[in-house]
């Protein structure tokens, strides 16, 4: 199986506090986003994790193969720790992730979604207009884009995007039943007038 998400940001209060995460306490958060994640995925699954992973260490608790794609926190964790991405990732690799991608993001096949190319990548304004993209970085803000999905884990009761869930949205966007009124900018307003 495979799964997708984002921002997960294990151990910060941070995060907890300005995302407004539904969690008591930081002990909370990632223990039952740890819960989530492992009820979902198996040993063999292989879970895309479209940046800002948070307390690299909490890999040793997750089921799955991790591949991370860099976010804007794995970007400055690498500028600051390390010299080069070949070092970063080594270290990663080192802790228990299964790959990781660095800030150009991946374009891949995914069959059980589409035959055609899709793009993971961190933030939205990074994502590819002329095909259907993954993303994170937003934390709750925005869960459907008319380019793509937010698989962070804020649109998500704190737990993995299946491919069932990627699909159903995917559609509504394809067949339009996600219209303007879901996707419009305040850019849209000025300009009705």
């Amino acid at each position: 199986m495979i799964y997708f998400t984002a921002d997960t940001h294990f151990g910060s209060e941070k995060v907890r506090i300005y995302s407004l995460r539904p969690f008591v306490n930081l002990r909370q958060m990632d223990k039952i986003m740890i819960k989530n994640w492992n009820k979902t995925a198996k040993k063999d699954d292989y879970i895309y994790h479209l940046g800002d992973f948070g307390s690299y260490n909490t890999i040793k608790k997750l089921k799955g193969k991790v591949i991370l794609i860099m976010g804007n926190y794995e970007i400055n964790d690498k500028e600051r720790d390390f010299k080069s991405f070949k070092s970063y990732k080594k270290y990663l690799l080192s802790l228990g992730f299964y790959d990781v991608i660095d800030e150009r993001g991946l374009r891949k096949i995914f069959k059980d979604i589409s035959d055609e190319e899709i793009y993971l990548t961190h933030k939205p304004m990074d994502c590819d207009p002329n095909c259907f993209n993954l993303f994170g970085h937003i934390h709750g803000h925005s869960r459907a884009k008319d380019f793509g999905l937010n698989v962070g884990v804020d649109c998500y009761n704190y737990k993995l995007v299946t491919v069932e869930n990627i699909n159903f949205l995917k559609k509504a966007i394809d067949e339009k039943i996600f219209d303007d009124n879901v996707f419009c900018q305040k850019s849209n307003l000025i300009n009705k007038k």
